[in-house]
C-alpha cells in the first residue's frame, strides 16, 4: 500500500512539475478557441507556424529556404513551378503526406463560402476559375495544379509572378489533412493537425491549447500552453496587449506588422461619396492617435513604410475644409450617432485602444457623431447597408505589396467600390510586371489612385509588441515572421 502511495505521489509530482515548466503563451483575451477562422490573425498564424509548419521559410534577407518542401524550382521548359515534398513526411495523426495533400492545401481556400486569403494570393493560377461555385474538392480539378508523382506537384500561373514562392511561404498555405477539416475546408473538426514542430495534445474546458514539441531543437520548450484567456501571473509570452512590468520585458518587431485603417462600406450611400471619405481623412490628427504608444507610427498610406511602391505625399489636416465637405454629403445625418464596428484593433484597451476615443473626439469637433463597438466579424456583411465604415488592422508582413492591393477581389470585396476599371487596369499592370522596376512604377500609380479616391483611410502603422518572461526565456531566436510568432525558435532557460 505504501509502495502504491509512493508511486502515485511521484506521478503527481512529475505532472505538477511538467505543468509548472510548460511555456504559458497568451494568444488572446476573449476566451474563445484561438484557432477559429474568426480568431485574430496573430493568434492564427502563431498556431499555424507551430502546428502546421511552413512549406518554405523566408529569411530576414527575403531569401528562401526549404521547410516541408524539399525543393522548389522554376521549370523554364513549360514555365511552371515544381514543388517537391520532403520524403517520409507524416501528419500528427500519423498519416503519410502525399502530393495530393499539397494540391488540396493550395486550393482549399477557394471552396470556403466566406472571404479567403487564398483568393488574393492564388487567383493567378491557371484554370482556377473552374472552382467558382464548387463546394467539394476533388484531385485534378484545376489545370494549373497537376500532380507529377507521389511527392511532386506542378503549379502553372496565368501571368508571371516573381513573388509566388514567397507567397506560399505563409503559414496559412501549409499542409493540412482534409480528413481533419470540416466541410468548409477552413475550420477544424477538433483542433489543428499538421506537420509542424508542435502537435496539439488537447484543448481543455477553458479553450487552452496544449502542445507538445516533437522537433529537434534541444533548447525548445517541450510543453506549451496557448491561452485565449488574457494575461495571468504565470504568463511567459504575451502576444496580446503586453506591458512592461517587474517580470515582463517588451520586444518590438523591426518593421510594422499591421496598418490600422478605416475601411468603408460601399453598400452604404454615404460611404460611397468621395467627399465623405476625403473629409474623414482631412479631419484626422494622426499624431494624436499615436501619441504615447511606441508601437504606433502615424501614416496616411495604404502600404506600410517598409514597402516599395508608396507615393509619400499627402494632404495636410484641414478641419475647416473637411466640415464643408461633410455638409455637401447627401444622406449624412449630423444629428444621428453612427455605430462603427472595430475588429482586432484593441477596443477597450486603456493604452493601445485610446486612439478610438481620440477619433470619436476629432470627428465630433466637426459635427460627426460616431460610437465604436467591438465585433468578432472581420468584414462588414454584404447585407449591411447601415455601417459607414469599420476599423481594421491589415497585416503588413507579405513580401509583395501587390497582394495587398489585390484584396479588393476577396476577402475585402465589400470594402472597395465595384467596377473601377482604372484600378483593375493598374493592378493587372503591377501583377504582370516582369521586372521589379516595372512593378514599382505600376504600384506607385496604384497607390496614387487609391489615395486620390480615399478608398481606405489609414491611421497608423503597428509594430508587434511581445511581452516575455526573461527569467524563463533565454532567447527568442529569429522572429522575422511579421505577425507570426515562432514558438519553436524560442530557447528556454
Amino acid at each position: 500500500m505504501r509502495l502504491l502511495l509512493g508511486v502515485l505521489l511521484m506521478i503527481s509530482a512529475t505532472f505538477n512539475a511538467n505543468a509548472s515548466t510548460a511555456l504559458n503563451v497568451i494568444v488572446g483575451e476573449n476566451g474563445k478557441k484561438p484557432f477559429l477562422p474568426s480568431s485574430p490573425v496573430q493568434s492564427l498564424m502563431t498556431i499555424q507556424s507551430a502546428v502546421l509548419g511552413q512549406l518554405i521559410y523566408t529569411e530576414s534577407s527575403f531569401d528562401l529556404k526549404p521547410g516541408l518542401l524539399e525543393s522548389y524550382k522554376w521549370n523554364y521548359k513549360d514555365r511552371s513551378y515544381e514543388l517537391t515534398l520532403r520524403k517520409d513526411l507524416k501528419f500528427h495523426n500519423n498519416r503519410k503526406v502525399t502530393s495530393k495533400d499539397l494540391e488540396f492545401s493550395i486550393l482549399r481556400g477557394f471552396f470556403t463560402p466566406k472571404g479567403s486569403w487564398f483568393k488574393s494570393f492564388f487567383n493567378n493560377i491557371e484554370g482556377i476559375d473552374i472552382l467558382r461555385g464548387k463546394k467539394q474538392f476533388k484531385s485534378g480539378m484545376v489545370s494549373g495544379v497537376k500532380i507529377i508523382d507521389e511527392l511532386r506537384v506542378k503549379v502553372k500561373l496565368k501571368r508571371p509572378n516573381p513573388s509566388f514562392l514567397h507567397s506560399i511561404a505563409r503559414t496559412t498555405f501549409s499542409l493540412v489533412p482534409i480528413e481533419e477539416m470540416n466541410n468548409d475546408y477552413d475550420s477544424w473538426k477538433r483542433f489543428p493537425v499538421g506537420c509542424g514542430n508542435y502537435k496539439v495534445d488537447s484543448v481543455d474546458s477553458n479553450n487552452n491549447v496544449h502542445l507538445t514539441y516533437i522537433g529537434k531543437n534541444q533548447g525548445a520548450a517541450k510543453k506549451v500552453v496557448l491561452s485565449p484567456n488574457g494575461i495571468k501571473a504565470n504568463s511567459d509570452v504575451i502576444l496580446t496587449s503586453p506591458s512592461k512590468s517587474k517580470n515582463i520585458d517588451l520586444f518590438h518587431s523591426k518593421n510594422a506588422a499591421r496598418v490600422t485603417s478605416l475601411y468603408f462600406n460601399y453598400k452604404n450611400v454615404v460611404a460611397k461619396n468621395t467627399n465623405f471619405r476625403k473629409a474623414l481623412d482631412l479631419l484626422i490628427n494622426r499624431e494624436e492617435l499615436a501619441k504615447g504608444v511606441n508601437a504606433y507610427k502615424p501614416t496616411s498610406e495604404y502600404l506600410a513604410s517598409h514597402f516599395w511602391g508608396r507615393i509619400e505625399k499627402y494632404d495636410n489636416q484641414d478641419v475647416a475644409y473637411a466640415k464643408r465637405l461633410l455638409s455637401s454629403v447627401q444622406g449624412l445625418d449630423l444629428d444621428a450617432t453612427y455605430k462603427i464596428p472595430v475588429y482586432n484593433s484593441f477596443f477597450g484597451n486603456a493604452q493601445l485602444g485610446k486612439y478610438l476615443h481620440e477619433i470619436e473626439k476629432q470627428f465630433l469637433a466637426a459635427g460627426l457623431k460616431i460610437k465604436f463597438f467591438d465585433t468578432d466579424e472581420k468584414f462588414i456583411s454584404s447585407s449591411d447597408t447601415d455601417s459607414l465604415f469599420k476599423i481594421l488592422s491589415m497585416g503588413a508582413d507579405v513580401v509583395d505589396p501587390t497582394v495587398l492591393f489585390s484584396l479588393i477581389r476577396s476577402p475585402f470585396k465589400q470594402h472597395f467600390p465595384e467596377n473601377d476599371e482604372k484600378y483593375f487596369d493598374l493592378l493587372i499592370k503591377a501583377e504582370s510586371a516582369h521586372s521589379l522596376d516595372q512593378r514599382v512604377i505600376a504600384l506607385k500609380a496604384l497607390s496614387q489612385h487609391m489615395y486620390d479616391n480615399r478608398y481606405v483611410v489609414p491611421l497608423f502603422e503597428r509594430k508587434s509588441a511581445i511581452g516575455i518572461n526573461k527569467s524563463k526565456i533565454k532567447s527568442l531566436g529569429e522572429q522575422n515572421g511579421g505577425i507570426a510568432f515562432y514558438l519553436d525558435r524560442i530557447t528556454i532557460q
